[in-house]
C-alpha cells in the first residue's frame, strides 16, 4: 500500500527507480555496441559492469541521491494511516523536515483532499437526514389531518358528544387538534368577512359622497346658476367622485406581470443579504487588531494545513472555526462561479471579485485575501443597492407607491468599481 502512494504521488518506488537504472544502463550499452552478435554481448556485458559499480558504490557508502530521496519517501509512506488526514499531514511535515518541499506538498494536497472528501460526505449525509425528517414530519401531519376529517365525517351530522371527543382523542389532546384543526378555516373566514366589510364601508362612503356632489347641485340650481356653471360643476363632480372612488380601493399596485418580476428582485435582495452577512465575520477574522497590528487569523501554508487537520479531527479551535468562516465565503464564490459557467444571470462587479478572492485565497497570504475578501462584500452590497433601485424605479413607472423610498439604496462603504 505505501508503495502505492510513493508511486502514485512521486512517480517512483525504489525498485522501480532499481529497474529504470539497470534498463538505462543496458540501453546505453546497445546504444554504443553495434549491431553485431559479439558487440550485443559487449553491451550486455557493459550493463552489467555499471550495475555491479553502483553496488560496489553503494557498498562503499556513496549513496545515489536520487534513490536516497526515494527509499525516504517510502519509508514515510509506511508510516502513513491513508484513512486519515491528519496522519497524512504529518507525512508530509516529516518529508518537509527533511528538505523534501516537493513532497510535503504533494502529500498535504492529498490530506486536503481527504478532508474536503470527508466534509462532504458528512454535509451530505446531514442534509439526507433533515431532508428525510422534513418530509416525514410534513407527510405524517398531512395524513394525520386527512384521516381525522375522514373519520369525523363519517360520525354524521347527529353524532354525539362523546363520539366526536373519541376520535378527536385518537389524535392528541382534544382541545389542541380541534383548535389546529378550524384554525386555517377560521382564518380564511375571517378574512373574508374584513374584505367584505372593507367593501361594504367603501360602498357606503361612495354613496354619500355621490349624495353630497347631487345636494350641492341642487343647491346652485336653486340659487340660480347658469347652465354653463351647473355643466361645470358635474364634470368637477365626477371628477371628484372618481378620484375618492380611487383612494377607497387602497393603494395601486403592480400589474401580476411586474409583480412577479419584483418578487424575483426581493429574492435576489434577500439572497445578497445574507451573503454580506455572512462575509462579515470572515472579514474580521482577517483584520489586524489596532493594539496588537496582527489579525485574528493568520493565514499561510502550514497554519491553513493545521487549521484543516484540527477540523477534520473535531479538536477546532477558534483560529480553525474561523478558518472554516473563511472556507464557506470562498466557497460561496466558487459556486456563483459555477452558476454563471451554467447560465444563471450574475452581476459582472460580483463575479469579478469572486474570482479575485479564490485566486487570493489560493495564494495563501492574509492581506491579499481580506483585500479581496472586502471588495467582494462591498461589490455585493452594490448589487444588493442597485436591486432596490430597479424595483422603486419599477414602482415609480407604474405610478405605483416606492417599497424602499429615498433612503434605498444608500450603502455606508460605497465603492468605485473599475
Amino acid at each position: 500500500m505505501a508503495e502505492n502512494i510513493v508511486a502514485g504521488l512521486f512517480g517512483m518506488t525504489p525498485q522501480m527507480y532499481g529497474e529504470q537504472q539497470r534498463i538505462g544502463a543496458l540501453k546505453e550499452g546497445i546504444s554504443l555496441a553495434q549491431l553485431s552478435p559479439s558487440q550485443r554481448g559487449a553491451a550486455m556485458i557493459y550493463g552489467g559492469a555499471k550495475g555491479l559499480g553502483t553496488g560496489i558504490a553503494g557498498a562503499m557508502g556513496v549513496q545515489d541521491p536520487q534513490l536516497k530521496l526515494i527509499s525516504a519517501r517510502n519509508s514515510i509512506a509506511q508510516q502513513i494511516d491513508q484513512s486519515n488526514p491528519e496522519s497524512i499531514l504529518q507525512g508530509a511535515q516529516m518529508l518537509a523536515q527533511m528538505g523534501d518541499q516537493q513532497g510535503a506538498f504533494a502529500l498535504a494536497d492529498v490530506a486536503r483532499k481527504a478532508q474536503e472528501s470527508i466534509a462532504q460526505t458528512q454535509q451530505r449525509r446531514a442534509a439526507a437526514l433533515s431532508s428525510e425528517a422534513t418530509a416525514a414530519k410534513t407527510q405524517l401531519s398531512i395524513d394525520q389531518e386527512t384521516k381525522l376529517r375522514d373519520e369525523l365525517s363519517t360520525l354524521g351530522p347527529n353524532a354525539t358528544q362523546d363520539q366526536i371527543l373519541g376520535v378527536l382523542t385518537k389524535y392528541g389532546p382534544p382541545e389542541k387538534v380541534l383548535a389546529a384543526l378550524t384554525a386555517a378555516q377560521s382564518k380564511t373566514e375571517g378574512a373574508l368577512a374584513k374584505t367584505e366589510a372593507a367593501k361594504t364601508a367603501a360602498d357606503a362612503a361612495l354613496e354619500r359622497a355621490k349624495v353630497a356632489a347631487d345636494a350641492k347641485l341642487e343647491a346652485a340650481r336653486l340659487a340660480g346658476a347658469t347652465a354653463k356653471e351647473i355643466a361645470q360643476m358635474r364634470i368637477d363632480s365626477a371628477k371628484q367622485l372618481k378620484e375618492f372612488a380611487s383612494s377607497l380601493k387602497g393603494p395601486k399596485t403592480l400589474a401580476p406581470s411586474l409583480q412577479r418580476e419584483e418578487d424575483k428582485e426581493l429574492e435576489l435582495i434577500d439572497s445578497l443579504k445574507a451573503r454580506e452577512d455572512s462575509l462579515a465575520p470572515a472579514i474580521a477574522t482577517l483584520t489586524p487588531d489596532p493594539k496588537t497590528g496582527k489579525p485574528p487569523l493568520e493565514l499561510g501554508p502550514v497554519n491553513n494545513l493545521r487549521y484543516q487537520a484540527q477540523n477534520a479531527a473535531g479538536n477546532s479551535s477558534v483560529e480553525s472555526r474561523n478558518y472554516a468562516a473563511l472556507q464557506r465565503a470562498v466557497q460561496e464564490a466558487t459556486n456563483l462561479k459555477t452558476d454563471a459557467a451554467k447560465g444563471v444571470q450574475t452581476d459582472k462587479d460580483v463575479l469579478r471579485f469572486a474570482n479575485e478572492l479564490i485566486a487570493a485565497f489560493g495564494g495563501n497570504d492574509t492581506k491579499t485575501t481580506l483585500e479581496a475578501l472586502s471588495n467582494f462584500s462591498k461589490s455585493t452590497a452594490k448589487a444588493k443597492e442597485n436591486a432596490q433601485k430597479r424595483i422603486d424605479s419599477r414602482r415609480k413607472s407604474q405610478g405605483v407607491e416606492p417599497y424602499y423610498g429615498p433612503t434605498s439604496g444608500t450603502t455606508q462603504n460605497p465603492i468605485k468599481l473599475d
